[in-house]
């Protein structure tokens, strides 16, 4: 009985012995060779607007070991950086006496909000996290590029107005070009244009690039996953009214419409000359249009969810060397390409009219649906339609009548790069030296077209592999 409760007293003294010790997991290791890991060396942002915070970037830092290390320091590298960390959910550029279990991990989070510099390029900014430990030290280098830029919110650009090829110009809500006013823009100006914003015109928009300096109108993230990313801003809007509009040598990106013109009238001047300019990567439309004068060429057109170009309650419009191609990558479409119409209809059932004229050749319409081409035709209204000497992805054979030809094969036009957005023409390309002479004698990139032009925005250069 006696060596019975002995060991009863013994189990319980051992079991409150071992419950009094910390696991090995939470022993603090002060061993200088347990070294702490890190899941990257450097943390890296793409370019910035200045005054503008950036997304948050992450790094982890891990014990290998058994037991438990303290970080002594973990802050910032100067005193006055534009960066800031987020440990634990508390958010500072210093921290002391964070323990790491063995076998865990701590999370770092990292955002930096930079301060303009007065310079029209983009500048380094750099800085590094310290962490000590045990007697060790380690750094995570912070690296970013900070780009001033002129910021317009809500505003009425003043009669005249020139945009440079300095810093860009980041657009807040809407801006507005008012009637009777011009703003020209000059060769490698940049627009930025931010989320639900849009840039409105009333007036007349002169934006006229070079091959050598393009104008850019993008979105105002820099993000790698943001380059082909569609619907970050509203549109280019061309308002009732507003005429003598030029777009030359652009590249236009990533919005929910690229160029949304209305500009009814009672006459057949174009409104809007669209030329050697690239549209792409939008949420909804490349080209749409109501009742309107346009007149293309030598542009491009692709990755749109819904059609490339759309052209609807008459106008009066001519396509010439352009490239529509739609095959998005990130959502489905069930609508053609390309949409010419005289009627729109309206939410009680009835449709509005207007009398439709249209010139489309030299070009080529392609996609993934069976009908790239669609001309929705009332009976009702005058209708013009020209449309020759143009490859379009369909099996309608009224297109060949009037002098095109028409395929399913898949990239029958012989795109060099579709799936990376390079509608250049290979060198077997069916595309090639099947145009019809025009008086555009350079093509989207200045290269000079010889007596049998190829169809689309591009001649092919021999020298491409």
């Amino acid at each position: 009985m006696v060596k019975t409760k002995v060991s009863i007293v013994a189990l319980i003294l051992g079991w409150v012995l071992v419950q009094s010790c910390d696991p090995v997991y939470e022993e603090i290791s002060t061993n200088t060779s347990s070294k702490l890991e890190f899941s990257q060396d450097t943390v890296r942002f793409d370019t910035l607007l200045t005054s503008v915070g950036s997304i948050t970037r992450r790094f982890r830092i891990v014990n290998p070991h058994d037991k438990a290390i303290e970080i002594k320091r973990l802050a910032l590298g100067s005193t006055d950086s534009p960066y800031m960390l987020t440990v634990n959910g508390v958010r500072g550029d210093s921290f002391s006496g964070e323990v790491i279990f063995g076998k865990d991990s701590l999370l770092v989070l990292v955002d930096v909000r930079i301060d303009p510099e007065d310079e029209s390029l983009p500048y380094l900014v750099k800085d590094s996290v310290i962490i000590e430990y045990n007697q060790n030290s380690s750094d995570i280098k912070l690296v970013a590029w900070g780009q001033d830029a002129i910021f317009l919110d809500r505003e009425v650009i003043e009669c005249d107005a020139v945009w440079t090829s300095g810093k860009p110009y980041v657009l807040y809500d809407t801006v507005l070009v008012a009637a009777g006013c011009t703003l020209t823009v000059e060769p490698g100006a940049r627009i930025l244009i931010d989320n639900n914003s849009a840039l409105a015109v009333a007036g007349t928009l002169q934006a006229l690039g070079t091959v050598e300096d393009k104008i850019i109108i993008r979105n105002t993230r820099f993000d790698a996953r943001y380059e082909v990313a569609p619907g970050q801003w509203n549109a280019i809007l061309f308002l009732e009214g507003s005429k003598d509009n030029i777009i030359d040598h652009a590249e236009i990106r990533n919005g929910v419409i690229g160029l949304r013109v209305g500009s009814p009238d009672e006459d057949d001047v174009y409104d809007l000359v669209v030329s050697n300019t690239s549209i792409g990567h939008m949420s909804s439309s490349g080209i749409l249009a109501f009742s309107s004068d346009i007149y293309a060429y030598n542009t491009e057109v692709f990755n749109c969810q819904s059609e490339l170009v759309g052209n609807y309650l008459g106008g009066n419009y001519t396509y010439e060397h352009c490239t529509f191609s739609n095959a998005p990558s990130l959502y489905t479409r069930d609508n053609p390409s390309v949409v010419f119409s005289d009627n729109i209809q309206l939410s009680d059932g009835s449709a509005l009219l207007e009398d439709l004229e249209v010139v489309f050749t030299n070009s080529i319409i392609w996609g993934e649906e069976k009908e790239e081409l669609q001309l929705s035709v009332s009976g009702q209204a005058n209708v013009s339609v020209e449309l020759h000497d143009n490859i379009i992805r369909s099996a309608n054979e009224d297109w060949v009548t009037l002098g095109n030809t028409i395929s399913q094969e898949s990239n029958f036009p012989g795109f060099y790069a579709p799936a990376f957005y390079n509608y250049q023409l290979d060198s077997l390309a069916n595309a090639r030296d099947i145009g019809i002479v025009s008086t555009i004698q350079f093509d989207l990139l200045g290269t000079r077209r010889d007596m049998l032009p190829d169809l689309g925005a591009y001649e092919r250069k021999d020298s491409l592999p």
